[in-house]
C-alpha cells in the first residue's frame, strides 16, 4: 500500500472541496476520501485551517505573473487577470480570503510584491503605492465574491410599465444595462481595474503618479497588511 503523504492529502482535499464545497470539508471526511483513519491524516496536517492553506498554495501554482513591461498599468492588469482566472475556477478561495483565512499566503505575497515593485519603479512613493495596492486587492477579492454570488453589475432591469412601480424612472439604466450584461466576467474585471489604475495615475496634484496626492490620508498598517 502506498504510504500517505502530504501531497496525497492535498489532492484528496481538493477533490472533496470541489465536490462538496468548504462547508462539506472536514478532516473526518477527508480521511474517508483517503481510506485512512483520521489519526493518520493528522500526522501530516494539523487541522482544517492548515489544509485549506496547503490547498490554496497548490492551486496558486497555476498563476503566472508576466515579466515587467514598459507600461505599469498593463503589467498590473495582466498579473491581476492571471490571479483572477485561477481563483475564479476555485470559488471557495474568494470566500476564505474574505473571511481572512487565506491572507498572507504565497499567492498574496507574490502578487503584492509584483504590484508594489511595479508601482515603485515608476517613481511612485511607498505610501501612495501602498494605498493603490490595497485598492487593487479589495477590487480583486470583491469582484470574485460578486461573481460567485451572481451579482449583476446593474441589477435586473424591470419591464416597461405604466410608471406606478417606477419602471419608467430609469431610462438610462434600461439603455445601458444590456451593454453591461453583454460583457464577459473577465472583460468586466479588466475594464474596472484599468479604470481604477487610470484614475490613480492621473490624480489631481500628482499628474505623473509619482508622489502622494495632496490631502490623502495615511495608510494604516492593518489596512496594508490585510491586502497582502
Amino acid at each position: 500500500m502506498q504510504p500517505l503523504t502530504r501531497p496525497h492529502i492535498v489532492a484528496a482535499g481538493l477533490r472533496l472541496l470541489e465536490r462538496e464545497g468548504a462547508a462539506g470539508l472536514s478532516m473526518r471526511k477527508l480521511a474517508g476520501e483517503l481510506g485512512k483513519a483520521p489519526a493518520a491524516v493528522y500526522k501530516h496536517v494539523s487541522d482544517k485551517r492548515e489544509l485549506m492553506s496547503l490547498m490554496f498554495d497548490e492551486v496558486s501554482r497555476r498563476i503566472e505573473l508576466p515579466d515587467p513591461g514598459d507600461d505599469p498599468r498593463t503589467s498590473i492588469v495582466e498579473a491581476a487577470q492571471s490571479v483572477h482566472r485561477v481563483l475564479e475556477e476555485h470559488g471557495w478561495i474568494a470566500t476564505e480570503m474574505l473571511d481572512g483565512r487565506l491572507l498572507g499566503g504565497a499567492t498574496s505575497m507574490r502578487l503584492s510584491e509584483f504590484i508594489l515593485d511595479t508601482l515603485v519603479r515608476t517613481g511612485m512613493s511607498d505610501a501612495r503605492a501602498a494605498r493603490l495596492h490595497v485598492a487593487i486587492w479589495e477590487y480583486l477579492v470583491g469582484h470574485l465574491v460578486a461573481a460567485r454570488a451572481g451579482a449583476p453589475g446593474l441589477g435586473p432591469c424591470p419591464e416597461p410599465g405604466n410608471g406606478e412601480d417606477g419602471s419608467e424612472d430609469y431610462p438610462t439604466v434600461r439603455r445601458v444595462a444590456p451593454l453591461a450584461a453583454a460583457m464577459s466576467d473577465q472583460e468586466r474585471f479588466a475594464t474596472g481595474l484599468r479604470a481604477l489604475l487610470d484614475g490613480a495615475f492621473a490624480e489631481p496634484g500628482d499628474p505623473h503618479g509619482t508622489g502622494d496626492a495632496e490631502g490623502a490620508p495615511p495608510v494604516s498598517r492593518s489596512a496594508a497588511g490585510a491586502a497582502g
